[in-house]
């Protein structure tokens, strides 16, 4: 599947679309702060930069690329949305309410059988949990 953690945007999927989204947005800045030379660390960047319009670019990208409507989705595609709208809300951006239900109906009813299963059920109950607390915009 292309994991590397327990975390949901811990996949390459979402990994991906992440790093086209803040690359879309961003740009050179985006490039600048992940060179190696740079005092940031890869957390501290996509904190920095992090927003509505990485995240509506992000989500963007992960469509195109998997190029099905929703309902098609596959488990691996989904666990990348989700973990897209985690990763922004663990950094305060506000989540509209239509991508806030999606990510936590996903992972609710996720059927991915993961080698950390215990680790996986903890991670994703805590994900679920700060996606209910998320601001939402012009909150």
């Amino acid at each position: 599947m292309g994991q590397w953690g327990v975390k949901s945007f811990e996949n390459d999927d979402a990994s991906d679309a992440l790093e086209a989204g803040f690359d879309a947005v961003h740009g050179s800045v985006y490039d600048d702060l992940m060179d190696d030379r740079s005092p940031l660390t890869f957390d501290q960047v996509q904190k920095k930069l992090a927003d509505d319009r990485t995240l509506t670019a992000a989500l963007a990208a992960l469509s195109e690329t998997v190029g099905e409507p929703f309902e098609e989705w596959d488990e691996v595609e989904r666990l990348a949305f989700a973990g897209i709208v985690v990763r922004h809300a663990e950094f305060d951006v506000p989540i509209p309410d239509e991508a806030r239900a999606r990510a936590i109906d996903w992972l609710e009813h996720e059927a991915i059988e993961w080698d950390e299963a215990t680790a996986r059920r903890l991670r994703r109950d805590k994900e679920i949990g700060l996606l209910r607390k998320a601001k939402t915009p012009g909150a």
